[in-house]
Order: structure tokens, then sequence, then C-alpha cells
């Protein structure tokens, strides 16, 4: 019988390929040196077990992350989402790329209007902001490569928005950014804070007085936003918004936290679930976060994994315990697993730096400004 509190599948993290042309000081990945790419015989598993799969949301978002996924060429894709389609029989899916932007081209955009790809693209800020943390392989900056592809998307006229990560050193200029992004017609952009995860031990932020740093930066970067002559998106404000204006009973929804809902699928067939970043993370007693491979069969399977069981009883008993004692709970769900794990080291914890910020604060932001607005 099918496990009604897990799933569907909405949205399938893929991983084309672990490697990564930058070597970013705050990344998380732990196997960003290895250049495996997905075969095709995973590729055509994935189409049959999880795009056709009982459990498959319709139309499926499909986001290749976890990897630079332009490191691999455009016709690779063309190849991969013919057989995904094929092996699906056709199901309807969304495409999504989470990329650096280096080496576009017009190949790289001839696919993404054909197949009508979603894009994110990570730029940090200004030249300085960016290329002290977003480096090449070589040790340079990467600033003007990514703005260049940057540039030949907006000249192709396809729409992206923009991720950017963070820092001690970003939190002290919210108008540098905001000055940025309005310059080079960014108008649509997503914070990431700098998090302590994976292959990067520990984050810049943490310490004393962060929150009230981040509030600061919020707080302008909001007022800016107000104040604009033109539409600005900006995440962490529209996602309140949006979560102001939801049943209360839905908003604690948290995809993290249920089974099935997020999976990812490594380059060789290694399927997950919960936070996308802990698959491949050394865990033993949850097997690197490893649950059978698609090429066995679709993310049932997953269920019935041992090493899955012991992993969702905890995060179960962390979100249990997020429920019982934090105020925050009704907006947040039990927070993100990743976090707890890679924060406390296990995942039956609650409150983590990344809460205090994103959810916490970021919320308390975001409120302030909705209100002020209205009274307005």
């Amino acid at each position: 019988m099918r496990d009604r509190s897990a799933g569907p599948v909405r949205l399938l993290v893929l991983q084309a390929t672990p490697f990564c042309n930058l070597d970013c000081a705050y990344c998380y990945l732990p196997h960003r040196d290895d250049s495996q790419r997905m075969s095709g015989d995973v590729l055509d598993a994935i189409g049959r077990n999880i795009v056709a799969g009982p459990l498959a949301e319709e139309p499926l978002s499909i986001v290749w992350h976890g990897g630079e996924p332009m490191t691999l060429p455009p016709d690779w894709y063309e190849e991969a989402f013919a057989r995904i389609d094929h092996a699906s029989g056709g199901r309807t899916v969304r495409h999504a790329f989470q990329t650096n932007a280096i080496g576009i081209n017009d190949s790289w955009v001839r696919l993404f209007r054909q197949r009508d790809v979603r894009i994110g693209v990570s730029i940090d800020g200004p030249r300085a902001v960016h290329d002290a943390y977003r480096k090449t392989r070589g040790g340079r900056g990467s600033h003007e490569l990514s703005m260049r592809g940057a540039a030949r998307l907006s000249d192709a006229g396809l729409p992206f928005h923009l991720i950017s990560v963070l820092t001690a050193d970003s939190l002290s200029q919210p108008d540098a950014l905001f000055d940025f992004y309005v310059a080079h017609g960014f108008r649509d952009v997503c914070f990431n804070v700098e998090e302590q995860e994976g292959a990067h031990p520990r984050s810049g932020l943490e310490g004393l007085g962060t929150e009230a740093v981040y509030r600061r930066f919020l707080d302008r970067f909001f007022a800016r936003i107000a104040a604009a002559d033109a539409p600005f998106a900006c995440r962490e404000l529209d996602a309140a918004r949006a979560l102001a204006l939801t049943p209360s009973g839905a908003r604690r929804a948290n995809p993290q936290t249920r089974p099935l809902e997020i999976v990812t699928v490594a380059a060789d067939g290694a399927m997950s679930t919960y936070s996308p970043e802990l698959i491949g993370t050394a865990a033993p007693q949850y097997a690197d976060f490893s649950f059978g491979n698609v090429c066995e069969g679709g993310p049932e399977r997953i269920l019935d994994h041992p090493a899955f069981r012991r992993l969702r009883a905890d995060i179960d008993a962390g979100v249990a315990a997020c429920a019982a004692g934090c105020a925050w709970f009704d907006v947040c769900g039990g927070g993100a697993p990743a976090n707890k794990f890679f924060e406390h080291g296990h995942l039956r914890g609650t409150e983590t730096l990344f809460c205090r910020l994103t959810r916490q604060t970021g919320l308390e932001a975001a409120l302030a400004t909705l209100e002020a607005d209205v009274a307005a």
C-alpha cells in the first residue's frame, strides 16, 4: 500500500555531473572535482521510474544542479531531454538550470529557448564582492565570465533570476548590491546566506550579532525596492507576501521535511530525498544519504531502505521538537534537515543559524516592510 505521508514528487533535482568549473570559497559540494557524467541508462531510468511513475506530479519540475550543469555541452542535454521524454511516454516536465552562466553561446540559447528552460544565474553582486569568493580553479575572479554569460542571455531575450550568496562582506553593502542589480537590468533576485554545509564546515556568518546585521541589510534593501521606479522582484520579500495570503493550515508546508516531495538523483543514479544538499555526504548511519539506485526502481523504493527509515525517524523527531518549542513553526514546518545535520551534527535538533536568518529575521524584516506599505 502507498505511504500517504510520502510524496508526491514535486521537484526532481538531477546531478548531470558533480564537477564544477569554479572553486567557490563557500561551496558545499564534496565531489566537485569528479568529472563523472550521468549515463544514458540512468537518464532512461529517470524517465521510466520517476517521471512516468505513480508518485510524480505533472508537470514535474526538474532542476539540473549539484555541480555546474553547463560543464556538459548543449548536445548532451538535447539527448538527455529526449531520453527522459521517450522513457516517460511524453509526460510533461519543466526543466530548470542553476548555473554560473560561464560559456553561454548560441547553442545554449537555442536549447534554452526551444525547451523553455527556466534559468537561475549565480552572481553575488559587484566585482569585488563576487570575486572575493567565486573564483576559477586557477584562483582568478569569475565575475567577468558570469557577467558575460548573463549579458548573452539578456541579449537573447531569455528571462532569468539571479541568486546571490550573502557573506559578511556583502551584508554591509545593501546599496552597492541594489545599485549593481539595477545598473545591469537584474530585477529578479534571490538571496542565499553563506551556510555551514558539506565541504564548507564553517560559515563566515557565525558569531554574535549576525541576525542584527542581516536585518539591517534587508531593511535597507527592501526600502530601496519600495523607492524603485520600476518593478523589482526579490524572493525574500515576495515569499513573505505570499505567505501572508496563505491559509494558516498550509503555512507550515515544508517539502524538505516530507519524504519524496523532493527527490535527488546523483550522476551515478543514486537516489535521495529531503534536502538535496545531503546526497553524497559522508554519513554511514544514513548510507551517505543514498537510498537505492534509479536503475533498480522508482523513488517508492527509498521508503523501504533501512538507512532511510533511520533518517526519517530522526527528521520526524526534529520536526516534532520544532513544533513543540518554536513560535515560528507555523511558517516554517520544521526547518531544513541539511542545516540541522551540518550545524548540529544530527537531525533531531531544532533552531539553526540558517533558520534564525532566513526564516525568523528574514520574515520579520519582510513583514515590517509589507505592513509599512499597507499603512502608507
